[in-house]
């Protein structure tokens, strides 16, 4: 396997970059992602100009930022193809693009068409020179590893990727690491890191959900068997990005900053005995 480590900022957006680096650098991680969101240090509308600074300064803090988390749409691509460029520009050979939504209603025909913008648009990241990925996120209408596969079948994966998110898709349920690997294969290109918990409120009992409450925890705390994921990725020889994804306690950056380390030699212990 070919693995980037790396953090997505949700919650530390309020760094510096030279700060987020260390960041990095103190959780055993590789780099960072690009996250162009307003409030971020990247942000939509100024991004020509704010996508090479921030680039720059993380090449400073001896960091290669390669992949980008983005709400950019399809459609949105489709109609502003020049994103791609500005993206690919800088450096970044990947990004996340915005979820497609799941608004109910007839799902069958919300697939086609998702499968139509994604035809369109794999050229144009084929001429810019960099893939689009969309992560399998709970309450979007690509949710599992099944519906990724019937839209993505055919598809160039040099420029169309998919991202495995087993804490998102707990929420959905989900299928087994093994054969979601070996379904999705060169396709296969990220994974978020990030994991839940369950536990029960037993003054919710007769409630129609029991009682049962889903939430984030530390990968090495969560219901995910991550000795089985990373041996699904190792057996189709998966070359990406780990992302990760703290969002256990963002109250509290401290402790955050604590468990965040903990997870990341969790993760790379593991690692390092599957491959070796």
């Amino acid at each position: 396997m070919q693995i980037s480590w790396s953090l997505f900022p949700k919650f530390f957006s309020h760094l510096s970059l030279p700060a987020l680096a260390e960041l990095v650098r103190e959780s055993g991680l590789d780099t960072t992602n690009l996250v162009v969101r307003d409030g971020f240090h990247v942000t939509p509308e100024h991004l020509a100009e704010e996508l090479p600074l921030f680039l720059r300064v993380m090449r400073r803090e001896g960091l290669e930022v390669r992949f980008a988390t983005t709400d950019f749409t399809a459609e949105g691509l489709l109609a502003k193809p020049e994103i791609l460029t500005l993206l690919a520009d800088g450096g970044l050979r990947d990004f996340r693009m915005g979820h497609f939504p799941d608004r109910g209603g007839d799902v069958r025909t919300a697939l086609r068409e998702a499968r139509d913008a994604l035809e369109r648009l794999s050229p144009l990241c084929e001429r810019a020179g960099i893939r689009a990925v969309t992560q399998l996120h709970n309450h979007t209408l690509i949710a599992s590893p099944g519906i990724a596969y019937y839209l993505f079948e055919s598809l160039p994966p040099e420029w169309l990727g998919i991202e495995l998110d087993p804490g998102n898709q707990s929420f959905d349920g989900q299928e087994a690491w093994g054969r979601s690997a070996r379904l999705l294969g060169s396709s296969l290109v990220a994974l978020g890191v990030k994991d839940t918990g369950v536990i029960r409120n037993m003054g919710r009992s007769e409630a129609p959900d029991k009682g049962w409450v889903r939430y984030w925890s530390p990968i090495d705390n969560g219901v995910t068997d991550w000795t089985e994921v990373v041996q699904a990725l190792d057996a189709i020889d998966f070359r990406g990005t780990f992302v990760f994804m703290p969002f256990y306690a963002p109250d509290e950056p401290d402790e955050m900053r604590r468990r965040l380390r903990e997870e990341v030699a969790y993760l790379r212990q593991i690692t390092a005995e599957v491959v070796a």
